[in-house]
């Protein structure tokens, strides 16, 4: 690289100049130097396409994670993100590579993870030729990125690279695309100097804050509300607003319940802790939305699936104060009585400030938190001996229990989709509060290489642990050889797989209740496989458990082995997770399936 020439440009008035200096170089070089100069340090990627005549010059100061395919690559940069919340890269070459890596960042979109995303595409001068794996990339991104652009005008590679990383961290944080087409790698053009903003090195890069009348306006519905419940939701996590939900929920000893994404930013063993909700949450805690008088959402966008199909709460049943940072979200399901938009940190502190300034804290409500104690303990009474179950095969819910008692604060677990989720969501109980508890949005397999992710994000002193089903575990067994090469660079990571060789979510609907031994079904059960082994195949440690007094050792060892370790749990395949209001109203038809 090379400065070329000095223009100047005045702004604002005679007496203000303002330098731009322009530079030569390549496009391999502009690509990496405005990563580096944003602050992107982790680039996840499938060898191919304009990839290696860049390397060299990403290889300066850029930690390179070769994956197996480009959904681990994309699941791994979202996972890095979610943990460190700074942008992070994955790179496919164009055609069915590139609609992977789209159809991948879903996940990015459903956590508001700021991975961008590169493609290289055919030469500009090659387009429309039928040229080798030539497909139109940019439609499949459209639905999964905030920002998608095609490049083709090699001087303006870094300004849109440098607009897309922005972009992700900004606002609600999501996903961006960059389409750079191959013959820009090594090409020289001259372009304006390379750079990059600390603002955007992280999100939030900006804390806006609700206007003070609606912040007034809530407070005075919450002071005067009899049965008021606050629902948290991701958002909490992104803004690291922990200590300003917790000040606020003692303050006026409002129960707290989360969705399943916001699990984990309201510590579990806290007398106002109610449990998650949703369809894969706990049907007392739906339940107490559903009877509180008002419900304030914080930070979540309150979509059915983790309001129950929006029955909790009911429409127009209870007040609504909604807090979020992306004023797409607010009255898209519940009308607002108030409408909060801005940073969840600063507007609650901005809310904890007026309600303080007030004559007169509303007393608590004794008998409601008595009786939210007592749904509570009836909850645990019935769970307790599912979890304490002896049964071979084992229960799911012994696995979550022998989870719960070896976790640390400060350990992160990553939840696959289906069951699993509703496993973890009910029933796993975390250590401390903070970003701890990782779960997967609807990607069968997903949450394995998301593991991986958040392993190199994670701290030495942490360790990861995957809750993940045989179905999903298939997915990218392969990657399981990318954590071991890259061992002495990531967290203790281990993956603990229920495996029912089945499909299992799609057992109940097939299922014959009548049948005293579960039946094969032809559409959703698999042979047995033993995972363990073929972790071991890939130089990493396995171990198979049959009996559930074999678990707490098991998960110990593989913990300590000092390698990506796999838990191969064979479990109960007609144990099935309660997903809620429909099972509820579909009993007959799920006799065997009970709801808690």
């Amino acid at each position: 690289m090379r400065d070329s020439c000095i223009e100047y440009s005045v702004l604002n008035g005679p007496n203000r100049v303002t330098m731009v200096r322009n530079v030569t170089i390549s496009g391999g070089a502009a690509l990496a130097a405005t990563l580096r100069e944003c602050g992107v340090d982790h680039f996840f990627y499938v060898s191919g396409g304009m990839g290696p005549t860049f390397y060299k010059e990403l290889e300066k100061g850029m930690n390179m994670v070769l994956c197996r395919n480009e959904m681990a690559a994309c699941c791994m940069a979202d996972g890095y993100s979610r943990i460190t919340k700074k942008p992070s890269v994955c790179y496919s070459q164009h055609g069915a590579a590139a609609a992977v890596l789209a159809s991948m960042l879903y996940e990015a979109m459903f956590s508001h993870s700021p991975v961008v995303a590169l493609t290289g595409s055919v030469p500009t001068s090659r387009k429309d030729q039928w040229y080798y794996q030539e497909s139109y990339e940019m439609p499949y991104f459209e639905s999964t990125c905030k920002f998608n652009v095609d490049v083709t005008d090699l001087n303006r590679l870094a300004e849109y690279v440098r607009t897309a990383i922005q972009i992700a961290v900004s606002g609600c944080p999501g996903p961006t695309h960059v389409n750079i087409h191959t013959d820009m790698a090594d090409a020289v053009a001259e372009m304006p100097e390379i750079y990059g903003d600390k603002t955007f090195f992280e999100a939030p890069a900006f804390r806006p804050r609700a206007e003070p009348e609606r912040v007034a306006e809530a407070a005075r519905l919450l002071s005067s509300a009899e049965r008021p419940v606050m629902i948290c939701g991701s958002g909490v996590h992104i803004s690291a607003a922990y200590n300003e939900v917790r000040e606020l929920a003692e303050l006026l000893a409002i129960p707290v319940v989360t969705n399943y994404k916001g699990k984990g930013c309201f510590p579990e063993q806290h007398p106002l802790y109610v449990g998650v909700m949703g369809t894969y949450g706990m049907e007392f805690a739906n339940e107490i939305v559903r009877e509180s008088d008002l419900v304030f959402f914080v930070a979540t966008r309150a979509e059915p699936h983790m309001t129950e199909e929006l029955t909790a709460p009911e429409p127009g049943a209870s007040k609504i104060i909604h807090l979020d940072i992306d004023p797409v979200a607010i009255g898209r399901n519940y009308k607002a009585d108030v409408a909060l938009v801005g940073d969840a940190r600063l507007t609650l502190r901005d809310l904890i400030a007026a309600l303080r300034s007030m004559t007169a804290i509303p007393r608590r409500n004794e008998q409601r938190l008595r009786d939210i104690a007592t749904a509570i303990n009836q909850y645990q009474s019935v769970v307790a001996p599912m979890m304490d179950s002896d049964a071979i095969p084992i229960k799911p819910q012994r696995i979550m229990k022998e989870v719960s008692k070896v976790l640390r604060p400060g350990d992160i677990v990553v939840s696959d989709t289906g069951f699993m989720i509703c496993w973890t969501a009910r029933l796993l109980r975390l250590k401390g509060y903070g970003l701890n508890y990782i779960p997967s949005g609807g990607t069968l397999g997903c949450s394995f290489p998301l593991a991986i992710g958040v392993s190199f994000a994670a701290s030495k002193e942490q360790r990861v642990v995957n809750l993940i089903g045989d179905g999903g575990i298939a997915y990218n067994l392969a990657d399981l050889e990318t954590a071991r090469r890259y061992n002495d660079r990531h967290a203790p990571l281990v993956a603990i797989v229920n495996n029912n060789s089945s499909l299992a979510q799609v057992r109940p609907r097939l299922e014959d209740f009548g049948l005293k031994k579960a039946p094969w079904i032809t559409h959703c059960d698999f042979g047995d496989v033993n995972y363990a082994k073929i972790a071991e195949v890939f130089h990493c440690f396995g171990v198979r458990v049959e009996r559930p007094g074999d678990l707490a050792d098991a998960i110990r060892r593989a913990l300590d082995s000092g390698k990506p370790a796999v838990v191969d749990v064979v479990t109960d395949k007609r144990e099935y997770a309660p997903l809620g209001i429909a099972r509820q109203a579909k009993r007959e038809s799920f006799p065997g399936i009970p709801t808690y």
